[in-house]
């Protein structure tokens, strides 16, 4: 586990380059991580991950593909052992309840040559975190509500207009609940 930044991310980038599929130009990086890339200022907490979930854009996430990066990249490679997170290799299935325009929020940054990082807003990334529910994600919500990086009220609209399915809506209403609420 290590507290992220851009840094890690530009030392990241040329490895990725060298592992992801040729094809591949564009990324999305979706989970904690991405607020670290674009926010240094976080307390070291809300920086702090284990892994950076990473999406190709425009090219199916294949098998194989998915076993080099986890050789090289991924939680038991010499790479993760040097630099105390790992790449997970994920679906863009995990952006499905992503409330709509997100790709629009994005920051991009040039992670290395022939390789751009689509950084998802931490609107969104918060969003994802309260569909995902766990304590760990009601906390981390919490505290970046805290920094003022995320408002709650933006949270709010962005889940009024997201036609997700009920039971997901109903989901991230409790996950709002539970971040609303004095932590006991």
């Amino acid at each position: 586990m290590k507290e992220l930044g851009l840094d890690d991310f530009l030392r990241l980038g040329p490895l990725l380059r060298r592992f992801l599929p040729v094809a591949v130009h564009e990324i999305w990086i979706i989970g904690s991580g991405a607020v670290a890339a674009a926010h240094a200022d976080l307390p070291g907490n809300l920086r702090m991950s284990r892994d950076v979930d990473v999406v190709p854009i425009g090219t199916p996430v294949l098998y194989y593909d998915g076993q080099i990066i986890e050789r090289e990249l991924g939680e038991d490679s010499p790479f993760a052992d040097a630099n105390l997170f790992f790449v997970d290799y994920v679906t863009p299935a995990l952006l499905r309840n992503t409330p709509p325009g997100w790709q629009e929020r994005v920051t991009i940054i040039e992670l290395a040559p022939g390789l751009r990082g689509h950084f998802l807003d931490p609107h969104d990334i918060a969003y994802n975190k309260l569909w995902a529910g766990r304590a760990k994600d009601i906390a981390w919500v919490r505290g970046i509500i805290e920094t003022g990086v995320v408002r709650l009220q933006r949270l709010l609209e962005l889940h009024e207009t997201n036609p997700i399915p009920a039971d997901d809506h109903a989901k991230v209403s409790r996950s709002l609940d539970l971040v609303t609420r004095q932590p006991t």
